[in-house]
């Protein structure tokens, strides 16, 4: 072949490398990176969730027992034999219902006597005043008659009061318990005749640590369930606290009281209480966007497109949650998944967490 011909094909075939070199350069097909996705190839992906504020409640648990709203152990006032027993066990009386007598005999006859001596008392303190009017009478006779009946009067009355008391009555409205009281037995003041109780509501009683003392307020709810009937629920509200702390227990005694309207609570009963108290707000987290170091506690937020590390103290775990407290403010964007790795002021590409469904997609 000649040498001009060579010089000529290899001049052809450097014309069509160049235009095929130059035509590649000029089309872009979306193979050449952008300048954003170059940038975000280069940072580290993560998840984020927006922070929200959550009022701290705390529910404080403690083991209470119930007591009758009013409750007495009946007992004579004086010394008897009992003659008649006017009630029964779980009877319902009412305040002033008569429950038992003791032999009166003595004490009937010591009112009649009183009646007549009374009655004699007015007869001559009425015929002195007549006769006064017309100073038959000196004043000495009319004011020793005027004694004489009103020392009458108060004979009858402490007689009256006397009988009174050989009948037991109830002192208010309630249910009365057992009793082993038989006619014919003997009593003394000493003797419990049977208890009463009054449990249209029932008091429970139980101990609050010492750092819950101050949230308690009267008339705060508290809700109750009988370990008899655990499916049960009540609420009640704080009627009494203890004016000092248990040295002992480091705790506080309080009563609450429930509503008894159809009388299936007994007292002596064992209760589960509960009593929620609300505290200030703090942020609310997950509990995966929580890392730990050599000092202490942290999140990442994620501030102009950088890793933020944000050092926290954590309060209280909330079912899946945790109430921190720290430097953060509502609507700041935390890490939730993708902390893995992660340096103070690295560049991220946060992509907003979208629940259950992002976990299994998280970023690598």
């Amino acid at each position: 072949m000649r040498l001009g011909t060579q010089a000529a094909i290899i001049a052809s075939l450097t014309v069509v490398t160049v235009g095929a070199w130059l035509a590649l350069s000029s089309w872009d097909g979306g193979a050449k990176p952008s300048k954003e996705a170059a940038l975000r190839s280069s940072a580290t992906p993560v998840l984020v969730e927006s922070l929200e504020l959550k009022q701290d409640q705390v529910v404080v648990r403690a083991v209470g027992t119930g007591e009758a709203l009013r409750s007495a152990s009946i007992h004579p006032k004086v010394t008897g034999k009992v003659v008649e027993i006017l009630f029964e066990a779980d009877q319902r009386v009412t305040k002033g219902m008569p429950l038992l007598r003791l032999d009166d005999e003595h004490e009937r006859l010591t009112v009649r006597l009183a009646q007549v001596a009374e009655k004699e008392a007015k007869r001559q303190l009425d015929r002195l005043t007549r006769l006064a009017k017309s100073g038959s009478v000196s004043i000495v006779q009319l004011e020793t008659a005027q004694t004489e009946y009103e020392s009458a009067t108060i004979r009858l009355a402490q007689a009256q009061a006397n009988l009174a008391d050989r009948v037991v009555v109830a002192p208010f409205d309630g249910v009365i318990g057992l009793s082993d009281m038989d006619i014919g037995d003997r009593v003394t003041e000493e003797t419990l005749i049977a208890t009463l109780d009054d449990r249209s509501s029932i008091l429970v009683e139980f101990a609050v640590p010492e750092e819950y003392v101050g949230r308690i307020k009267l008339g705060g709810t508290v809700v109750v369930r009988p370990w008899m009937d655990w499916e049960r629920k009540v609420h009640g509200t704080v009627s009494a606290t203890d004016s000092r702390i248990d040295q002992a227990t480091r705790s506080m005694r309080v009563q609450a009281r429930i509503p008894n309207l159809d009388d299936a609570i007994r007292p002596g009963t064992a209760f589960d209480v509960q009593m929620s108290f609300i505290g200030k707000a703090f942020p609310s987290v997950r509990e995966v966007a929580v890392s730990w170091s050599g000092d202490g506690a942290y999140l990442w937020r994620i501030v102009d497109g950088k890793a933020d590390k944000v050092f926290v103290n954590l309060v209280r775990r909330d079912e899946g949650t945790i109430l921190v407290d720290g430097p953060l403010a509502e609507g700041d964007r935390i890490v939730v998944e993708g902390v893995q790795g992660l340096r103070d002021g690295q560049a991220v590409d946060a992509r907003a967490w979208s629940g259950a469904a992002a976990s299994t997609e998280a970023p690598s």
